[in-house]
């Protein structure tokens, strides 16, 4: 796209408190002056509110006063408001030229409700026009948009748009102007570089360097466990014994040992034959303990199942009873549950019939009013004199009067025939409404017959349920009696009987033979030596003991040995690290320069676009390193520490930049031009609005 927009004229009708304005552009600078409050930056709304319905602080028209107030600042009803845009639009590359109508009108909506006489405001719309064609809103936006899209428009005709947007989205604008950096093309200034970008593959130079910085804390991290690792080594070390000595004591404690297990041995011996004898007669005492313990198990079984068979009668009878409990339970629910039904039918029976005798009562009255109904006679006319209508006497014309007595003698025959036929037609319909009465009223006696056949069935069906409810109970009530009294005649005795081992002949027998065989063991029993193996046991435990705590002490040298090997190791380990550690932070600085060099490389690029401004598209961090960024400087200050006339003439040179670009150029609006002397020069139509003293004036150079 090649195209030269010029703004040729700009008619105001009722927009923000002016009337009917009409501005006249020339091609080069415009400059709209006068004092504050006289219209110059509404001529900046309008122009933005006709292309994109906002003013030019980008406001809808929905936040911003468009319409006209009066005096006490209430706006004026009635109004259409409105904003015509004349302009030449020129294809530089193809040189066809036309001019474009634009208009934009604010349109009130009024109605009357029902039953008022005032008009309310319901609302607004707007109305569109392309070239005086009405067009949809969508479709007029596509118009605007095909000469110049909205968002290129704004940053071309307003110096202020551009340096005033999020630092990323100005970033991004001028990064697209630039172009694409290349790697390559920076690695291609270094043999270094050359290597560092055939290492970096897969990812950018930024993960790279991620990369890299993680590896590194990794490294530092585990640097910094080292001598912790070590001093920890150093403390679990313990300090070596004297090993020889240590090895003479075993020796000797070993020895010792070997002495008190040959003594115990040939006493061992001696003891051996009367344990064996003593064994073989415990052997027969448990035997006989055995009997005697099945004794007592059979004497309470035998207990046990008299016990059962005692209580068998006694459970056979609860069960019973249980079962009878349970079924009187469940014919009580029965009986209650359809008695509950029978009583609610007999009362819905007796309120119909109710309600039928109701209806029978008033029919009967309906019947009696009807029947008492008397034909009502209707007085014939007369045959008289013609009165005249207008004077009031009687008619003097013989011919008229004969023909008026005609005529009344027949009125009086017809009235007649009437008369009769109304009150035959009378009678009929008496006489059928009456008909259609009675039938009603022997229907309603059919129903209140049924309900009473009804009733009666229910009672006797109630009758015949508490009959039958009745005998059950009573059922019920003798079983219940015989089951209780025969759980009385049977009481339940226990079935765990406690039985006296000394009742059951068996079992003394077998206690007899126990005791002498008891008195047999004790006499073979070998001589008692237990201090002499209690005193040897003693000595032998502490020997073992002693035996442990050299073997422990000896054990330290494998101990020792290896902390001493764990603490080399980590010198080992910590050399290792320090020299990946300075490979990585060599490659950091590498990949640091390669950043800078490509950094530099963009902000030449971007810069070499402008002219008057400089933007700093990289910032330093604390810590030194560079993160992306977007601030524009002019002459060294930057933009936001800039007077308005720096700002105005800055962000003319982005406009010139952005121009020669896309190959556009449209109109550019300076408000506060008045804080400007000198203006940068420009390729675009210039339209300057000036404070001054006097009123609103519109010049043209």
């Amino acid at each position: 796209m090649s195209r030269q927009v010029t703004l040729k004229r700009l008619t105001l009708v009722n927009f923000k408190g002016l009337r009917n304005v009409a501005v006249e552009f020339g091609d080069g600078v415009t400059t709209i002056s006068g004092r504050n409050g006289t219209g110059k930056t509404t001529i900046a709304d309008s122009f933005a509110w006709l292309l994109w319905g906002k003013d030019s602080e980008g406001n809808s028209d929905s936040k911003f006063g468009i319409k006209t107030n009066d005096a006490e600042g209430n706006f004026i009803p009635d109004l259409e408001h409105e904003v015509t845009g004349l302009f030449d639009v020129v294809d530089t590359e193809t040189g066809e030229a036309s001019s474009v109508e634009l208009r934009r009108v604010y349109v009130e909506e009024w109605k009357t409700p029902k039953g008022s006489t005032e008009r309310t405001l319901s609302g607004h719309h707007t109305d569109y026009f392309f070239n005086g064609v009405p067009l949809k809103k969508a479709e007029y936006d596509a118009k605007v948009a095909a000469i110049i899209p909205e968002d290129l428009f704004k940053v071309i005709t307003d110096p202020y748009y551009f340096l005033t947007l999020h630092w990323k989205a100005q970033r991004e604008y001028l990064l697209t102007m630039a172009g694409k950096i290349n790697d390559t093309d920076v690695a291609a200034t270094r043999e270094e570089f050359a290597a560092l970008l055939h290492r970096v593959t897969g990812k950018t130079m930024e993960e790279y360097k991620k990369e890299i910085s993680v590896r590194r804390g990794r490294i530092e991290a585990q640097l910094d466990k080292i001598p912790t690792r070590k001093d920890e080594a150093t403390r679990n070390t313990p300090v070596a014994p004297d090993y020889a000595a240590l090895e003479s004591e075993k020796a000797q404690i070993q020895e010792d040992l070997a002495n008190i297990d040959a003594a115990a041995a040939s006493e061992a011996e001696a003891n051996r034959v009367a344990y064996e004898q003593a064994a073989k007669i415990q052997a027969e005492i448990n035997t006989k303990r055995d009997a005697q313990a099945k004794a007592l198990q059979d004497a309470k079984e035998a207990a046990r199942a008299a016990a059962y068979e005692t209580n068998r009668v006694a459970d056979e009878a609860a069960r019973d009873l249980a079962q009878i409990q349970r079924d009187e339970e469940s014919e009580n629910k029965y009986y209650c549950r359809e008695k509950s039904v029978i009583t609610a039918s007999i009362a819905t029976a007796k309120r119909r019939k109710e309600d039928y005798e109701a209806q029978v009562a008033d029919l009967r009255k309906r019947w009696e009013a009807v029947n008492n109904e008397q034909f009502q006679e209707q007085q014939a006319p007369t045959a008289g004199p013609l009165i005249c209508p207008v004077f009031g006497h009687q008619c003097a014309d013989p011919g008229a009067a004969n023909r008026h007595q005609c005529d009344a003698a027949a009125a009086v025959e017809s009235f007649r025939k009437n008369q009769e036929t109304a009150r035959a037609a009378f009678i009929a319909n008496q006489t059928a409404r009456l008909d259609k009465m009675d039938a009603e009223g022997q229907e309603l006696n059919r129903l209140i017959a049924a309900q009473d056949a009804e009733i009666k069935r229910l009672e006797a069906e109630a009758v015949a349920l508490d009959t039958k409810h009745n005998a059950a109970v009573q059922d019920y009530a003798t079983k219940k009696a015989t089951y209780n009294n025969t759980i009385a005649a049977n009481p339940r005795v226990s079935t765990d009987p406690q039985i006296d081992p000394q009742t059951l002949p068996t079992w003394v027998a077998l206690q007899k033979e126990i005791d002498q065989l008891n008195a047999r063991r004790a006499a073979v029993t070998a001589p008692t030596t237990q201090d002499t193996a209690a005193e040897r046991q003693q000595s032998r435990a502490t020997l073992r003991a002693r035996l442990s705590e050299i073997d422990q002490k000896l054990g330290l040298r494998a101990t020792i040995k290896a902390a001493e090997a764990r603490i080399v190791e980590l010198d080992k380990e910590a050399a290792t690290l320090a020299q990946e550690k300075a490979a990585l932070q060599t490659e950091e600085a590498l990949i640091d320069d390669f950043v800078r060099c490509r950094m530099e490389e963009v902000e030449r690029r971007v810069n070499g676009l402008f002219d008057g401004v400089e933007f700093r598209m990289y910032k330093t961090l604390v810590n030194g390193e560079k993160e992306p960024d977007c601030v524009a400087y002019i002459g060294g200050v930057r933009y936001q520490d800039k007077n308005h006339a720096g700002q105005i003439n800055a962000g003319l040179a982005v406009i010139n930049a952005l121009c020669a670009f896309h190959g556009v150029t449209a109109p550019i609006i300076v408000d506060y031009a008045e804080s400007v002397n000198d203006f940068i020069p420009v390729k675009s139509q210039l339209v300057r609005l000036v404070v001054t003293t006097g009123e609103f004036q519109v010049t043209n150079n």
